[in-house]
């Protein structure tokens, strides 16, 4: 496996490794495999239910049982934290090309304050969607970016957007009709 793959497959594991011990809440109590056939089975079940329940097999190898709602949510999260990592180191080494930003490739549009403050406001949103086990502050923030991104793309549209704005305003009334 080339050394960038087996980087991002370590940056990948460590990530959801992290994020699954801050996001899932399991529970003190593990469970043995025969459990499931037995009285246990209704506490293991309500044990997930709650955030996640540990099970351990016969031979020592330990299993994780989560909503599937977090555990979509922990996928994602995990997902574009590796992507920004990425992202960050390409971008680390200078002068960097679409091609080169994977799923960030729309990066490429903003000057350097402008991602600096992408960066920024993502990390904000990782956080509380760490927090409140839901990915929506990520994809919000990724989709309101990735939309500006969209419009500044067009060299018209740009030039309208980030054009000196003057400091003659006035008041306007509703249209009559």
């Amino acid at each position: 496996m080339p050394a960038r793959r087996q980087n991002i497959s370590l940056a990948s594991k460590i990530l959801s490794t992290i994020l699954l011990r801050g996001v899932c809440k399991i529970t003190g109590a593990v469970f043995q495999a025969s459990d499931l056939a037995g009285a246990k089975r209704r506490e293991f079940l309500g044990a997930a239910r709650e955030g996640g329940a540990l099970l351990r097999d016969t031979d020592g190898f330990a299993l994780t049982m989560v909503p599937l709602a977090q555990l979509e949510a922990i996928t994602e999260i995990a997902q574009v934290a590796v992507a920004a990592l990425l992202a960050l180191a390409v971008l680390s080494r200078g002068s960097a090309r679409p091609a080169d930003l994977g799923h960030l490739a729309w990066l490429a549009t903003f000057d350097e304050d402008d991602r600096t403050e992408f960066f920024e406001e993502l990390r904000d949103a990782l956080s509380v969607a760490v927090a409140t086990r839901d990915a929506a502050p990520v994809e919000t923030c990724l989709r309101e970016w990735r939309t500006t991104a969209h419009a500044l793309s067009d060299p018209l549209r740009r030039a309208i957007l980030t054009a000196p704005g003057d400091d003659d305003y006035a008041e306007v009334d509703r249209p009559q009709e």
